[in-house]
């Protein structure tokens, strides 16, 4: 039944089927985030109840469905469901105001179009009952079967179902395709991380913002129960059950190497609960998947691995945006394109178009969006060396001056020795992914002013050779534009636990970047004294740096966002070499 609160939300204009087009029929475009006269628009209501929906242990799982109507009511008439795997579907603020995540997501605006929408609490959160047991375990899996096939199977379902989702649900939608869902077909997932050491535990060291969710009791009870739950009985029995959830923080600091089995969800947590784990079993359902993320989110390596890694049909959107962000971006359009395509088979031309869509910005606010077959884009960049201290003279003593240069270092010795600094900090708000400049926390190397405008596009690369005085320590790089009026915009950095620098080669495509595996046996201390090859690579990147500004390499051994900071005292003393047969030097993917 339609609720007092979905009444009063529901988006009327004149009842009953919308009018169509002139005779000539509205303009069609199709095109990433455009999208118009391909899917006519039936409706102008919809309305939006809940329930509890069961999975195969017995677990109720809350559900909002927000279905086309006319007059207040339902349409009968069946149509394809797309879902996300939600936290809250539906909750009130502590000022008391409604957020509806049909409302909030505007996924609700495609019921217009015939299409029903579905949101649902994964067990453990929200008004679900069960608990949550790691984070996006087998079991949620298993889950998200379910809920496909119960949805599939309704009286207003016409079978075809789509999800989609962004961070956590978006993780949460590419585990829907790991488990063989028949009616499950097409994928809209954004800010996923494909393997979640990779992601969250890059370079072996935790430094990001985020580790799951993790709700206090009075938080889980502002989620609005279903219709059938008036007194809200039942949602305070779910949330009692989620008291038993996982702790995220607890389990990620137990599990400081891929391999560690943490006794608390009984598991090896990074590759249980990681897609690419699954990479067979997503190929073999053959679904169509569409990614995107943002050039300033920590997971946007992840998107274009799983494109590179999986044989699924796919598409690649990066833009410049934060995590989960689409400022100028119509993401309800592009989803709509999507899944008209393979849910209603539109012929809108949206798999015909090259399978990357990504924004090339600049340091002065301009940028433009590109596409490509693949990306690396072809031709591809031109991977470009730079020295940290190219062209400085050497001798055992020699001070380097601060150059970042196409020339090897020249002279029989020469080294840069840096006491780590653990007072990194931020003098104002720090961004959500992004840290700020650490240049005077570090070591620095800089070129001089560029004569052109130099484009930057792929995945730079830090090769050091580095001596520790400890046996172990994390460092941290950083690749920067400095503007001719000294301000520091960071354009991506890298990041490695020093014990863990062996390279390995990876069971999935990580575009020819250097890659460690992390496990347990793979940890070697650091010699005292000797320099190490240290290899790891930046975060990708497409970024245009203006001519008259300068390039810029931090190198640190600390970060505002670590999160399991080990510190020495005294502190550590690292050695960056820059002789000729011990060259440091990073890789930058210069456009051609």
């Amino acid at each position: 039944m339609t609720t007092v609160l979905a009444a009063l939300l529901i988006t009327a204009t004149a009842g009953g089927p919308a009018a169509a087009g002139g005779s000539g029929g509205p303009e069609r475009v199709s095109r990433p985030g455009e999208y118009a006269g391909y899917s006519p628009v039936l409706y102008d209501e919809w309305v939006r109840t809940s329930q509890y929906l069961p999975t195969r242990d017995g677990t109720r799982l809350a559900v909002d469905l927000y279905r086309p109507a006319v007059d207040g009511k339902a349409v009968e008439r069946p149509f394809p469901v797309v879902w996300e795997h939600q936290l809250s579907r539906a909750s009130r603020a502590g000022d008391g105001a409604v957020d509806l995540r049909g409302v909030t997501s505007g996924m609700a605006e495609l019921t217009k179009y015939g299409y029903t929408v579905a949101f649902v609490d994964r067990r453990g959160n929200g008004a679900s009952f069960g608990t949550m047991t790691g984070y996006h375990s087998r079991t949620e899996a298993s889950d998200a079967y379910d809920v496909t096939e119960w949805l599939a199977a309704q009286s207003w379902s016409d079978g075809q179902v789509g999800v989609f989702g962004c961070s956590n649900t978006g993780d949460a939608a590419m585990q829907a395709a790991t488990v063989g869902a028949p009616h499950l077909k097409a994928v809209f997932a954004g800010n996923y991380s494909f393997h979640k050491y990779d992601a969250f535990q890059r370079g072996g060291i935790r430094a990001n913002w985020g580790v799951g969710p993790n709700r206090t009791r009075e938080e889980d009870l502002r989620n609005l129960p279903v219709d059938a739950d008036a007194d809200g009985a039942l949602l305070r029995q779910a949330v009692e059950q989620h008291q038993a959830n996982t702790s995220l923080r607890d389990m990620w600091r137990k599990a400081p190497y891929r391999d560690s089995q943490v006794a608390s969800v009984g598991t090896q947590p990074w590759p249980e609960y990681s897609v690419a784990t699954y990479k067979e079993a997503i190929e073999r359902s053959g679904v169509p998947i569409y990614s995107y993320d943002g050039w300033d989110d920590d997971f946007r390596k992840e998107s274009l691995v799983s494109a590179a890694t999986l044989s699924n049909p796919h598409k690649v959107l990066v833009g410049p945006w934060l995590h989960c962000e689409n400022q100028g971006f119509d993401i309800v359009a592009e989803r709509h394109r999507f899944f008209d395509h393979w849910l209603k088979g539109v012929d809108n031309g949206i798999m015909r178009e090259p399978e990357v869509h990504y924004y090339t910005g600049s340091s002065d606010g301009t940028g433009q969006w590109r596409d490509a077959r693949q990306w690396p884009p072809k031709p591809s960049a031109r991977p470009t060396r730079y020295y940290l201290g190219g062209g400085t003279s050497g001798t055992v003593d020699s001070v380097n001056d601060g150059t970042l240069g196409r020339s090897r270092p020249h002279g029989k010795g020469g080294g840069d020795a840096y006491p780590v600094d653990y007072s990194v900090s931020c003098p104002g708000p720090i961004d959500q992914e992004q840290t700020c400049p650490q240049d005077e926390k570090g070591l620095t190397w800089t070129t001089a002013p560029l004569k052109d405008d130099v484009e930057l596009t792929g995945h730079p690369e830090v090769s050091l050779r580095l001596s520790s005085t400890a046996p172990d320590g994390n460092v941290f790089a950083y690749l920067s534009d400095v503007a001719p009026d000294g301000t520091v915009r960071i354009l991506t950095d890298g990041r490695l636990r020093l014990a863990l620098r062996g390279t390995q080669r990876a069971p999935y495509d990580v575009l020819g970047t250097p890659w460690h595996r992390g496990n347990a046996e793979d940890a070697e201390a650091m010699p005292e004294g000797r320099a190490e090859r240290v290899d790891f690579d930046m975060l990708p990147l497409s970024s245009v740096v203006p001519a008259g500004h300068r390039l810029r390499v931090t190198v640190t051994g600390a970060d505002v966002r670590e999160s399991d900071r080990t510190e020495v005292n005294p502190a550590p003393v690292y050695t960056v070499h820059r002789e000729p047969a011990r060259a440091s030097s990073v890789v930058l993917p210069v456009a051609r």
